[in-house]
């Protein structure tokens, strides 16, 4: 290496006499002009506009100003507070007015509730969340349509739009980007009885139209979610369903056990089809450890119990009707597929573990079609999951059977993917003249007499 003359030191003046509050202060004196003069420059207001909030009449408009007049031209714009004359009507605003001002879950809201802290970190979010809702309590879409179903039995919910588990943390995180009180009900992230670090790295690999992932049950145990989310969980203002796991039968009574008695939770959601840890497949492939599961969780607590289905099971039906005669009150058709992807440069899997759980639209025909089956060999509500993005998706599942959606992976890629689910079902009732949500279940189910040409073709 040659040789380099060292670089001379240079003391730069420093006024000692005042401390760093003292300058940090004074750094801030002028960040409301600053933030002034960027707003200016956004819009093509001036600076005096962007203070006072009033036109200058003397002032030509920029370029920018002139693009998105000629933007909104002939649109039907409303001041903020004035709700859409199309969804506030009658009865709907005279609700939505009442629900402003209602408390939620038994008690209003504190300041430093995570309720109150969406309204103050995530503007813009609600604002996308909500888009006809302003500060003066303009009503939801979803208001005055009938969506309320049950999800399994003794759960009703206000719609059937519900987050799926480990897509959407313990429902605090996306608390802060949307309103989750407008959901069904959220499922938090795989609970086990104790701290469980997770899988090693890689644990996520894209795919076309989907994921695949292997995070491995990561948690710290039932207990302390209990003790750290108990609260957030009853300020809300959403059901919570807990997805319980475990290596045991024994593993899946103590989570319930912990959980119990905490506030907010309304269901549990057993998970024995989980791909990515070893042994996670077993109950859920055998339609008599299924039935085992269920029967000792049934005997520990009074909630509804949903057993979630494996697609990876040699026959999901029979895992189907075992859950149901030994106490279930409810299915979620399905997990992840099983799955893999190789590094071509590495010559070895991609995921840490090798294998992991495909998830996203690239299952969505293989959840519908096991849905499908399932409503017709059961008698309890069925949940689908698998590739819901949108409306239409949710639409699919309904139609099959199920009587509610979970949305997972869409959730990474756009937070706000369950509420738009929930106002694109609220539009085809309307649309479509329903009554309800409900009218629509299990409207795909093959008729007796298309049944003999369905089996010979098979």
């Amino acid at each position: 290496m040659p040789w380099r003359s060292p670089k001379k030191r240079v003391e730069r003046a420093s006024d000692i006499r005042r401390s760093e509050e003292e300058m940090l202060e004074e750094k801030a004196e002028h960040a409301e002009e600053d933030e002034a003069v960027e707003l200016a420059a956004l819009d093509g207001a001036s600076i005096v506009e962007a203070a006072t909030g009033e036109p200058d009449e003397t002032r030509a408009p920029s370029d920018l100003a002139s693009k998105l007049g000629e933007a909104v031209a002939g649109m039907e714009l409303r001041p903020s507070g004035v709700p859409d004359p199309d969804v506030a009507s009658g009865r709907d605003a005279s609700r939505a007015r009442s629900l402003a001002r209602a408390p939620v879950s038994g008690g209003t809201i504190s300041v430093g509730s995570p309720s109150a802290a969406r309204a103050r970190l995530a503007p813009v979010a609600r604002d996308r969340a909500l888009p006809s809702t302003s500060g003066s309590g303009a009503p939801w879409p979803e208001l005055g349509v009938d969506l309320e179903v049950e999800a399994a039995r003794g759960l009703r919910l206000k719609n059937p739009v519900l987050t799926a588990s480990g897509t959407f943390g313990q429902g605090v995180e996306y608390a802060e980007l949307i309103d989750v009180s407008r959901l069904g009900a959220i499922v938090n992230k795989g609970t086990t009885p104790k701290e469980r670090p997770g899988n090693p790295q890689y644990r996520i690999a894209e795919t076309p139209s989907g994921i695949l992932n292997s995070i491995g049950l990561e948690n710290p145990g039932a207990a302390a979610v209990a003790k750290k989310y108990a609260r957030a969980w009853a300020e809300l203002g959403v059901p919570v369903i807990v997805n319980v796991a475990g290596y045991s039968v024994g593993d899946y009574v103590a989570v319930v056990r912990e959980i119990e008695g905490t506030p907010g939770v309304v269901a549990y959601e057993l998970n024995v089809s989980c791909p990515n840890v070893t042994g996670g497949m077993l109950f859920g492939c055998d339609p008599g450890l299924a039935a085992e599961v269920t029967r000792a969780v049934k005997a520990e607590t009074d909630r509804p119990v949903i057993v979630k289905l494996t697609p990876n099971a040699p026959d999901v039906v029979a895992v189907a009707r075992a859950c149901e005669e030994a106490g279930a009150d409810g299915l979620t058709a399905i997990n992840t597929v099983l799955g893999m992807r190789i590094d071509i440069t590495k010559r070895r899997p991609i995921l840490g573990t090798g294998s992991g759980g495909l998830s996203g639209p690239a299952i969505r025909p293989i959840a519908v079609h096991i849905t499908y089956q399932v409503a017709q060999a059961v008698s309890i509500p069925i949940i689908g999951a698998g590739g819901v993005t949108c409306a239409e998706d949710a639409l699919e599942f309904l139609m099959a059977g199920a009587s509610a959606v979970q949305v997972g992976t869409a959730t990474f890629a756009d937070p706000l993917a369950p509420i738009m689910v929930v106002e694109g079902l609220a539009r085809f009732v309307r649309e479509n003249g329903l009554a309800s949500i409900r009218d629509i279940i299990g409207v795909a189910q093959r008729t007796s007499s298309r049944e003999p040409e369905m089996e010979e073709r098979e």
